[in-house]
């Protein structure tokens, strides 16, 4: 597993994290990052990464120059695995919760440019994760879930990609 653009593109990241882990894929990350990059200034970017297992997705935003990157996830063997990546990466706009993101959206009121999620494909509920996320987007703000294809939200994202075994819809 690499970055895939940005000042830290090529840099391997160690797999040090929980085994129940499920990275996004580098070709899903990619994508994903070409088609935010024809629409989005990356430095002015308040982005808050759910369920960060890795912590990738955050270290592609920061890579790319995004202004704030708060990253949450329950796990502590992730967060210490994060919390090391930002000291090597001397990542001081990265900020990293160990909470339950359902409880951290309940109890915060900030708000974010964009938001990404990636939780446990076999929880349950994750359709309720959308209503949730809403209230923490800026007006004009993107919500990113990547989940199992056959996922079906009322209503539904704007837009969808498919990356085979995990789909990526687009709220914004």
């Amino acid at each position: 597993m690499r970055v895939t653009g940005g000042q830290f593109k090529g840099h391997p990241l160690p797999m040090k994290f929980a085994s129940h882990v499920r990275p996004s894929t580098d070709k899903m990350r990619e994508s994903m990052f070409n088609m935010l990059a024809n629409q989005l200034d990356f430095e002015e970017l308040s982005v808050l990464d759910l369920f960060s297992g890795s912590g990738i997705i955050a270290l592609e935003f920061l890579s790319r120059g995004a202004k704030e990157v708060v990253s949450v996830d329950l796990d502590g063997k992730n967060i210490q695995h994060q919390k090391k990546i930002r000291e090597e990466k001397h990542c001081q706009q990265w900020e990293i919760v160990k909470a339950d993101v359902f409880k951290y959206l309940q109890n915060s009121p900030k708000k974010y440019d964009l938001i990404f999620a990636d939780p446990p494909y076999a929880m349950p509920n994750l359709q309720n994760l959308v209503s949730m996320v809403r209230p923490h987007l800026i007006d004009g703000g993107i919500f990113l879930f990547e989940h199992q294809p056959r996922l079906v939200f009322d209503p539904p994202p704007t837009r969808e990609k498919d990356y085979g075994s995990s789909k990526l819809s687009i709220f914004e």
